[in-house]
């Protein structure tokens, strides 16, 4: 009985020492894992931090262009304003041209023969100007 106890035991020592190189070997390959595992979180935390400086920079270039868009466009406004108001002076320039025009000829109408034979003077003069400014303002209109 001896000598079965003492084989046990020393199968019982064998198996534990294939044991300890077994979990040994275990352990070596998980702190291996683990320094690659920290390695990798090491090299994302650095690409979010440079991801993080990138996303500012956008955001910084894209407010800088937003307030230079709202800059031009409230150029642009007082650009409309004025060429808005130009718009509404000439048609008042025209509507007062067209106004003199009809005026100009009705007077001639009226006036008859004498009147054409003052018109030879400086009236047939000016009331040529105004035909002729109103033929050409309705041509300009046309085209």
């Amino acid at each position: 009985m001896n000598v079965l106890i003492g084989i046990c035991v020393a199968i019982i020592t064998i198996v534990a020492v294939g044991l300890y190189f077994k979990v040994s070997k275990m352990l070596r390959q998980a702190g291996t894992a683990m320094e690659e595992a920290k390695r990798t979180i090491g090299e994302l935390r650095l690409e979010l931090q440079q991801v993080s400086r990138d996303a500012r920079e956008v955001v910084q270039n894209t407010n800088e262009i937003t307030l230079d868009a709202h800059r031009k466009m409230k150029e642009l406004d007082a650009l409309f304003g004025s060429v808005k108001e130009i718009g509404i002076a000439a048609q008042a320039l025209t509507m007062s041209v067209k106004e003199a025009a009809i005026g100009a000829a009705v007077k001639v109408k009226q006036g008859g023969k004498a009147a054409r034979d003052a018109s030879s003077g400086k009236v047939g003069a000016i009331a040529d100007a105004i035909a002729s400014t109103i033929r050409v303002m309705t041509r300009l209109r046309q085209n």
